[in-house]
C-alpha cells in the first residue's frame, strides 16, 4: 500500500495541480479577452477622435496635420488609419501607414461597422471599419469609411508579459500551499507516529502497553492492542500453569508406577520400566514443546549473554566432576526477539546436550542473522560428534545417540520445535573450533 503521508501528498499534489491549471487558464483567457477588448475600445475612441478631427469642405474630407492619436503620426508606429469613400477609393492614410498597403474594409452604409484581422508584412493587424453619413448642402448625404488598425504583437505581447507573471504567482502559491498541506499532514499523522514509537518501545522492553493519549479515532486501535497484548500474555501464563500442574499431578502416578514394577516379575520390570519411561519422556517433550510461545512482535528483545551465563553458571555445577571449560563469543550483544522462557529453554536444552557430551570444552557463539532481529546460535562441543546418518535421527523425539548416556532424548527435539515456532531452522555439522558437534539454530529477523 505504501505510505499513508506519500499517498496524501501525492493527491494534494494532483488536485493542487488540477485546480492551478484550470485556474491558470481561467485567469489567463479572462485577461487575454480583457485585453483584447481594451485594445477595441482604443480603436473606436480613435475612430471617434478622427471623425471630430475630420472636415468636409466644397465635397472634400479634409484631416488636420495635427492628429489626437500622435501615433498615427510616427511611421511604423503600429498604429494606421484611412478614410475612404462609397465607391472604395482611399481619400486619407495617416503618415504612419505611408507605403503600406492595407486591406482593409471599404465601402460600409453609415453606422454599419466591422471587425477584421488582416496581415500586413507579415505582420497581423486587428482592424475597426465604421461606415458614416455626411450631410452635405443641399440635403444629400456623402457617404466615407473610416479605419483604423493596430499590430497585436504588442497585445501579444502584454498577454506573455502577463502570463509570466501568472505563471510565477501560481508557482509560488502551489509551493506554499505544498508546503502547507505537508506541515498539515505531518502535524495529523503525529497520532500515529507516536503509535508506532510506542509499539518499539514494547518491542524494546521500555513498556508493557500502548499509554499515550490518542485521538478518539485512534483509540479504538490502541484499546484493542492493550487487549490483545493482555490476552496473549493472560493466555500464555495461563497454559503454563495448566502445564505445570499437569506435571506435578503425574508425578505421584509415576512413582507409584515405579515401585510397583519393582515387585513385578524380573521378565516385565524392564518392560514395566521401559513403558513408564516413554510415558515420562512423552510428558516432559509436550510439556516444553507447548511452553514454547512462538514469536510475537510485540515481545521485549531479551539479551542472549545474560540467559546464557545464567544457564551456564548452573551447568558448571550439574557437571563440576568433568571440569567443562565453557566459552560464550557475543561481540555484538545479540538480542533474542521472543519470550525469555522460551530462550531458557532453548539454550538450556542446546548447552546441556553440549556438556553432556563435550570432553572438556563448550564454546556458545551468537551472531547477527537475515533481518532487524535475526539471530544465530552455534553451540560447539569437544566431544565425538554426530556421525552423518544419525543427524536427522537426534532430532526426533527420544532420539539418543548413545543408550549408555543417561537422558530422555528430548533436547534436541524441543530445540527444533522452538525454532520451527519462530520461523527458523536448526543444523547440526561438525565443529571446525572444537572438533566435536556444532549445533546451530538460525532465526530469522522479525
Amino acid at each position: 500500500m505504501g505510505s499513508i503521508r506519500r499517498r496524501l501528498l501525492l493527491s494534494s499534489l494532483l488536485v493542487l495541480a488540477v485546480f492551478l491549471g484550470a485556474t491558470a487558464v481561467a485567469l489567463d483567457r479572462a485577461y487575454r479577452d480583457s485585453a483584447e477588448g481594451a485594445l477595441r475600445a482604443r480603436l473606436k475612441a480613435d475612430i471617434y477622435a478622427l471623425l471630430s478631427a475630420a472636415e468636409l469642405r466644397r465635397g472634400r474630407l479634409e484631416l488636420p496635420d495635427d492628429l489626437p492619436e500622435s501615433r498615427l503620426e510616427v511611421l511604423g508606429s503600429g498604429r494606421y488609419a484611412e478614410a475612404s469613400a462609397a465607391d472604395g477609393k482611399v481619400l486619407w492614410r495617416s503618415p504612419s501607414a505611408a507605403g503600406l498597403d492595407l486591406p482593409l474594409v471599404r465601402g460600409l452604409t453609415p453606422g454599419r461597422e466591422s471587425w477584421t484581422r488582416v496581415g500586413v508584412d507579415g505582420e497581423m493587424l486587428l482592424a475597426y471599419s465604421l461606415g458614416v453619413g455626411w450631410e452635405v448642402q443641399g440635403g444629400s448625404t456623402q457617404q466615407f469609411t473610416f479605419s483604423v488598425a493596430a499590430r497585436l504583437d504588442e497585445l501579444e505581447a502584454e498577454i506573455g508579459q502577463f502570463e509570466t507573471t501568472l505563471m510565477l504567482w501560481l508557482g509560488g502559491a502551489a509551493a506554499l500551499l505544498l508546503l502547507t498541506q505537508m506541515l498539515i499532514l505531518r502535524w495529523g499523522l503525529g497520532p500515529l507516529r507516536r503509535v508506532a514509537q510506542d509499539l518499539r518501545g514494547i518491542e524494546r522492553g521500555e513498556r508493557d502497553a500502548l499509554t499515550g493519549a490518542y485521538p478518539d479515532e485512534l483509540t479504538p486501535l490502541t484499546d484493542g492492542l492493550n487487549a490483545l497484548l493482555r490476552h496473549e500474555r493472560a493466555q500464555l501464563l495461563r497454559q503454563r500453569n495448566a502445564l505445570a500442574d499437569l506435571a506435578h499431578s503425574i508425578k505421584t502416578p509415576l512413582a507409584v508406577l515405579r515401585n510397583a514394577a519393582t515387585d513385578a516379575a524380573p521378565d516385565q520390570q524392564r518392560q514395566l520400566a521401559d513403558a513408564i519411561d516413554s510415558i515420562d519422556a512423552s510428558l516432559a517433550y509436550q510439556a516444553r514443546r507447548a511452553a514454547a510461545s512462538g514469536r510475537s512482535t510485540l515481545s521485549v528483545a531479551v539479551p542472549v549473554a545474560q540467559v546464557a551465563r545464567r544457564i551456564m553458571g548452573s551447568l558448571d555445577k550439574v557437571y563440576a566432576d568433568k571440569g567443562v571449560a565453557a566459552e560464550l563469543d557475543d561481540p555484538d550483544a545479540g538480542l533474542f526477539a521472543g519470550d525469555e522462557g522460551d530462550l531458557y529453554e532453548l539454550l538450556g536444552c542446546l548447552l546441556d546436550n553440549a556438556y553432556k557430551w563435550c570432553q572438556h570444552r563448550v564454546w556458545l557463539a551468537v551472531q547477527p542473522g537475515d533481518g532487524a532481529r535475526g539471530l544465530v546460535l552455534s553451540v560447539d562441543d569437544d566431544g565425538p560428534g554426530v556421525p552423518p546418518p544419525l543427524r536427522e535421527a537426534v532430532l526426533e523425539r527420544g532420539a539418543r545417540a548413545d543408550r549408555r548416556v543417561a537422558g530422555q532424548g528430548i533436547g534436541l527435539a524441543v530445540v527444533r520445535d522452538i525454532a520451527v515456532a519462530y520461523g527458523g531452522r536448526i543444523e547440526i555439522d561438525d565443529s571446525p573450533r572444537l572438533a566435536g558437534a556444532r549445533v546451530t539454530v538460525r532465526l530469522p529477523g522479525g
